[in-house]
């Protein structure tokens, strides 16, 4: 008994197994996590450094550069970046991919380690923080004190750095909590300069009194009989008011209290930073996962305890300002319905060949075991169900069932043509195809191999996909040859007979011979011809080949990705440098106010400047520059594009006075975080205004590069920076020092942080000393500020002067050398169109020695992206060529099916240009898949031919014969497998552009394809055999005049 026919009459474990598999796999579809993407961040480690009252230049000269040097030497870091703002540096390691992030954090932490004695004293300790695809925030609650509440935005935040938080923290699947918004809580102590000198006191005495009394220092233990009982000085301030009781001096004469100096009251410390929620000032907090946690049931975590946490602070308003959960719940439930409709399309084209209800349901049994193993091997696998592992399943519906329906098909003919009952033809035809379309299965599976391990972003982001994909084909084939083969004697025989109804018959009459007959005459006709005239079908084939890579491919321009409408975009925009923060978020609400006035906007979510080591509001930004995000409904509910909308918001915030240099791109408008902009282009040198006037021409060149629709700097030479010049004559005379005088200045202008003030239960905030606002908000004033000498007070204006000067409004680093960038923006203009446009604009440029300009953008990532995919293609190719080589015991007709392969390839570059999209990742990807679909017709053809010759037939009879019984499956299948593609193509969910030129190309590529193989495939066939006979003494099997030969 054959092995077929042993599984088929005793199924019992065969079955069991499989029922078993789909009984995971239904329980994998409801357990399989959901994302967005794939996570394809590269490893990043960021050290945030602060050095209280220092400046930006100092910063970025004695903290980053110092950082910088020493993170640069770590193993397999792949850049290191810096951004210096007054008091804050933030350097950022970047790693390769075969870097783990514990590792990298680790090395990281051990090299500051080493460095930290090189760094100044004041420095705070090291923040270090591990940034990927997690660090962003899931969701983001923007809180506000509800109409008549007695809050205000200081109290709010209180609330939400302490209980509000904690009470997040415990929430499942809830990683990490941030609060921002600037209108965090100090006892402000406000020093009055006048009667500081009048006492003859110092800000820096105020201080020292301040930490003596706010102190609980524990006396020791007083035992008394049997019992131990802890004495403790009790010091600490319990009111806010308690401060300003304090005995600041008490000699010579009456006490002098901090009173007397000083206004004591509960305030804010001078912001820095604010938050913006739906338009309306708020305090915003961000919800991250862990690394390895999903942004959906965090997201539903934090909503569904939202209601509780309402009822438990009445007095504020939660309302969600930004999230992740509505795109990616729109998008895989929107996948989840393309998938439905391509098994109905693909199941419905099938009947429409096979025209056999039997037959349909049969094929169409195959599709959910197929699916529902896949999901049991994706579920123990550890996948995730996103854009690219769904994109993989539908693109498998209509090549899924290929297989089935040639074991089907074969079933029938031994049924109907060989005459055998229903158990011998099942048995009988599925043995006798199970090895041929195994040859096929593996063709396919084996050019998406070298994806799996070629390395770099294209594995991260289409490693999922090909998995996905060749687990879906060999499930297929073990289904259709198993499951298949032990269902089809009971279905076929459904109503009695296998015998087909009067209406399918009527059916396939006129599928048959009003549509099908006429094209295969039509190719046996063409084919007959093509082998009389080979090298007049060749060439024209050749040339238009040629044409479409040489031409074509530049005309449709090149992507990394392709960009998508999701209905997120994000705005950004500065004030004038020296702007203050209420200044600019007078601006941030008039910004507002225009995006809001927009048709289909749901929600905003605005900062401006940053937080020390709060990452996920963004890092680096000074309190001038302004961030939105802003989502709209989706693409089904609105109208216009959002790329449409866009530019609408765009024109208005270019019409506000006071603000510079605007843009609007889209959310996820670079496939990676790394990537600031489509157009990057960095100039290095050592001295800034050089860097800045290079920095002027570069930016007006770029503005006349077409496709690219704002520029931004990353920072300007035009921030006014006081500088106090000591005169080091008068220094000596009054008996000070220059470092003397510094803090002491510092000390009342900046202020100083003196103590902490502890609330129970709650974060403590800092007693924050400085002299009042009035008296330092000008250089006249600043000249007046008391400073404490041995000769007793002087003015500041007696041992030096207050000067000006230009710097930038911050420092930026790649790689240790200061460096300024210009982020340049698109829509959806190919990226190769606007570097051409970039390239010609640049063009004539001089630099002076020493300085370079590089491109940091897309090029650079897209340029090693397709090098990547090139040698994936290449080595998939020769994988093919290789695996084909035993299965018809040939070296050279595996090169015949592999003619199909750049004929696909003409129609792949013709479909993107038709449609319209550009050439990228997704495409290639989908060049690679057609490699491996179109060679099951070559195979089809050339499996005839040589069975036909092997019967005595001669060439040109087995040429066009196999035209002539092929032409129906092979119609069949690429019709089939085209059909499931297309709501990929069509882009029937959100966030499918970024994936359909995958089909486009695939669907193009095989009917283009298909078409064409018919007739090249006999021709190249008989091409080979004539070389072959030439080169071996023999003659051409077809005469050359290309009739048959005679009886």
């Amino acid at each position: 008994m054959s092995f077929v026919g042993a599984y088929v009459k005793k199924p019992h474990l065969l079955l069991s197994v499989v029922l078993l598999l789909a009984v995971v796999g239904l329980v994998g579809f409801f357990k399989i996590p959901v994302n967005l993407f794939p996570d394809s961040e590269r490893p990043q480690i960021a050290v945030v450094t602060v050095w209280p009252g220092a400046s930006a230049g100092d910063v970025a000269g004695d903290v980053s550069r110092v950082i910088e040097k020493e993170l640069k030497t770590i193993e397999l870091v792949r850049r290191v970046t810096s951004t210096a703002n007054d008091e804050v540096s933030v350097v950022t390691a970047e790693f390769e991919y075969e870097k783990g992030l514990d590792s990298a954090a680790t090395d990281v932490s051990n090299s500051l380690n080493k460095i930290r004695p090189l760094l100044p004293a004041e420095i705070r300790p090291f923040q270090v923080y591990k940034v990927s695809s997690a660090t962003p925030a899931v969701l983001t609650l923007a809180v506000t004190p509800k109409p008549g509440s007695h809050l205000d935005l200081a109290q709010v935040r209180r609330l939400a750095e302490n209980p509000i938080k904690e009470r997040l923290l415990r929430l499942p699947n809830v990683e990490n909590v941030e609060v921002f918004g600037g209108y965090q809580s100090v006892v402000q102590v406000e020093l009055d300069p006048n009667r500081l000198q009048a006492f003859r006191l110092s800000p820096g005495q105020v201080v020292e009194a301040l930490t003596t009394w706010n102190r609980n220092t524990p006396e020791g233990l007083v035992l008394a009989q049997g019992s131990q009982i802890l004495l403790k000085s009790q010091g600490e301030f319990v009111r806010p008011e308690e401060v300003a009781n304090i005995v600041v001096s008490a000699a010579p004469g009456p006490p002098v209290y901090l009173r007397d100096v000083a206004r004591v009251h509960l305030g804010i410390q001078e912001r820095l930073s604010a938050f913006h929620g739906n338009g309306r000032p708020a305090i915003g907090i961000n919800i991250q996962r862990a690394l390895s946690g999903y942004a959906l049931p965090t997201i539903e975590s934090v909503l569904g305890d939202l209601p509780k946490l309402q009822q438990q602070y009445p007095g504020l308003e939660f309302t969600v300002a930004d999230t992740q959960g509505e795109l990616i719940q729109t998008s895989v439930s929107n996948m989840v319905d393309a998938l439905r409709d391509a098994i109905i399309m693909t199941v419905i084209v099938i009947f429409l060949f096979l025209a056999d209800t039997r037959g349909m349901l049969l094929a169409g049994v195959s599709i959910p075991f197929t699916y529902l193993i896949t999901f049991a091997f994706m579920w123990l696998f550890g996948f995730e169900f996103d854009m690219v592992t769904l994109t993989g399943v539908i693109l498998g519906v209509g090549m899924l069932l290929d297989d089935a329906i040639v074991v089907l098909e074969n079933i029938e003919r031994h049924y109907h043509k060989l005459g055998k009952d229903i158990t011998e033809a099942v048995v009988g035809g599925t043995q006798e195809v199970m090895l041929a379309i195994l040859s096929g299965t593996y063709a396919t599976v084996v050019v998406l191999v070298p994806i799996i391990w070629i390395g770099g972003f294209v594995q991260t982001v289409l490693r999922p996909l090909s998995l996905t994909l060749s687990i879906a084909l060999i499930a297929s084939y073990l289904v259709s040859v198993t499951i298949l083969p032990i269902l089809a004697p009971f279905i076929l025989r459904l109503g009695g007979r296998m015998e087909r109804w009067r209406w399918e018959l009527a059916l396939d009459r006129f599928v048959q011979g009003k549509i099908l007959h006429p094209i295969q005459e039509f190719f046996v006709r063409t084919v007959g011809v093509a082998l009389r005239y080979k090298w007049a079908f060749i060439v024209p084939a050749v040339l238009l080949l040629a044409f479409s890579s040489r031409k074509v491919v530049p005309l449709i321009g090149r992507d990394l990705m392709p960009p998508m409408d999701t209905g997120i975009f994000r705005v950004t925009f500065e004030s004038y440098p020296n702007t203050s923060l209420e200044q600019t978020e007078a601006l941030l609400t008039t910004a507002e106010e225009a995006i809001w006035r927009q048709s289909g906007v749901t929600m905003t979510s605005s900062t401006l400047g940053s937080e020390p080591g709060v990452l996920s509001f963004g890092s680096g930004r000074n309190p001038q520059q302004a961030f939105i995000t802003v989502h709209l409904v989706n693409r089904f509910q609105r109208k216009e594009t959002m790329w449409a909308i866009e530019g609408k918001v765009l024109a208005e915030l270019q019409k506000i006075p006071g603000i510079r240099f605007p843009a609007v791109f889209d959310y996820g408008a670079t496939p990676l975080s790394t990537i600031r902009s489509t157009v990057d282009v960095m100039i290095s040198g050592p001295d800034p205004v050089v860097l800045d006037g290079l920095r002027k021409q570069v930016q007006q060149r770029l503005m006349t590069a077409g496709g690219i629709t704002s520029v931004v700097p990353t920072w300007t030479l035009d921030r006014v920076e006081y500088r106090f010049l000591p005169d080091p004559e008068r220094l000596a005379i009054y008996g000070v020092n220059a470092a003397t005088v510094a803090a002491q200045v510092g000390g009342q202008v900046r202020g100083v942080p003196a103590t902490l003030f502890r609330v129970p239960n709650q974060d403590s905030f800092a007693v924050w000393v400085q002299t009042e606002a009035a008296r330092r908000d000008t250089p006249g004033r600043l000249e007046t500020l008391p400073i404490m000498t041995p000769r007793g007070p002087v003015p500041l204006a007696n041992l030096g002067r207050i000067a000006t000067a230009t710097v930038p409004t911050l420092y930026t680093h790649q790689n240790i050398t200061p460096t300024v960038d210009l982020l340049g923006y698109r829509n959806v203009r190919a990226v190769t169109h606007i570097n051409a446009n970039v390239d010609k604009a640049m063009a004539g440029l001089t630099l002076p020695p020493g300085y370079s300009i590089t491109e940091e953008g897309e090029r650079k990532t897209m340029d090693e992206a397709f090098s990547s995919l090139m040698a994936a293609l290449l080595l998939g190719l020769v994988l093919l060529y290789f695996s084909l080589i035993p299965a018809f015991k040939s070296f050279l007709h595996p090169l015949t099916i592999m003619v199909a392969i750049p004929l696909g390839m003409i129609g792949a570059t013709w479909s993107m240009l038709i449609v319209g999209k550009h050439q990228c990742m997704p495409a290639f990807m989908g060049m690679i898949l057609l490699a491996g679909i179109v060679v099951k017709n070559s195979i089809l053809l050339i499996d005839f031919i040589e069975e036909a010759r092997g019967r005595g037939d001669s060439l040109h009879d087995a040429l066009t014969g196999s035209v002539r019984v092929r032409t129906r499956p092979i119609l069949m299948t690429a019709v089939g497998t085209a059909v499931g593609m297309l709501p990929i193509a069509l882009q029937w969910a959100i966030g499918l552009e970024r994936l359909s030129p995958l089909a486009v190309v695939a669907i193009g590529g095989l009917m283009v394809s298909t078409f064409l193989t018919l007739i090249y495939v006999p021709v190249f066939y008989d091409l080979f055999e004539n070389a072959k006979n030439w080169i071996t003494g023999g003659r051409s099997a077809v005469p050359a005049s290309g009739e048959a030969p005679a009886e």
